[in-house]
């Protein structure tokens, strides 16, 4: 496998499969070296966790950054769109009535436009908007960005579906043509080799603009888990 990446402990999802988003945030923070080991309620309140609430990245985001990681988002939605009209953004993307109805039923986004805020307020976190391109996974992880995915779990477990399932997972290397994935479940998976080409399909599940991909990679002299009350 090529990876610059050492796994150091596996972190799987909750059991009501809530919690992929925290349980990435820990492994990331991990595989990019930091001694201590954050806990789910620590993670949960990074994410902005909200039972019944759509859990967006931006809060997360907006942590890695104050935090003095280098962030890389690359999404098909404008964050900045977003956060001046959210509605708006959401219908430009291509979303269909009913998922656009959806999202605004259970997103918060004055919330997130405050963490969006704070994102472009960081200094270290970079927006690029457009349709994410999984080809240039290899050349990002050579250069020490650790990839995070948001993407369709179904799709990309090759299994029948009643709807989109929203899903995070890492990318750690490579083998030939295929991505090694970090999937915390449930079920989780770990080391999983899937061919690029059914990640890619599943970044654009169901639609072109519906995933995404966040490179992160820790800055120089960074070290430990700054505190995190709870």
């Amino acid at each position: 496998m090529d990876s610059p990446f050492a796994i150091r402990r596996h972190v799987p999802n909750s059991p009501d499969a809530l919690h992929c988003a925290q349980a990435s945030l820990i492994r990331t923070l991990e595989t990019l070296g930091h001694a201590e080991q954050m806990t789910l309620d620590q993670a949960d309140e990074i994410t902005g966790f909200r039972e019944g609430v759509e859990t967006w990245p931006y809060s997360m985001l907006a942590w890695l950054g104050e935090n003095g990681y280098e962030v890389r988002h690359e999404d098909a939605l404008d964050a900045v769109a977003l956060m001046r009209d959210a509605e708006t953004e959401l219908r430009r993307s291509g979303l269909d009535d009913e998922t656009l109805e959806y999202f605004l039923d259970i997103s918060d986004f004055s919330r997130e436009g405050a963490a969006i805020a704070r994102c472009l307020a960081s200094g270290n976190l970079t927006f690029v908007p457009g349709i994410p391109d999984p080809r240039r996974l290899t050349d990002r992880i050579d250069a020490r960005w650790l990839p995070l995915l948001s993407l369709d779990a179904a799709v990309l477990a090759e299994r029948e579906r009643d709807g989109f399932e929203g899903h995070m997972v890492l990318v750690t290397g490579f083998v030939g043509q295929c991505a090694v994935i970090q999937d915390p479940g449930p079920p989780s998976r770990w080391d999983w080799v899937v061919p690029l080409s059914r990640v890619s399909v599943a970044l654009r599940s169901p639609a072109d603009t519906s995933g995404t991909i966040t490179y992160i990679r820790r800055k120089a002299g960074r070290g430990g888990i700054p505190h995190v009350s709870t």
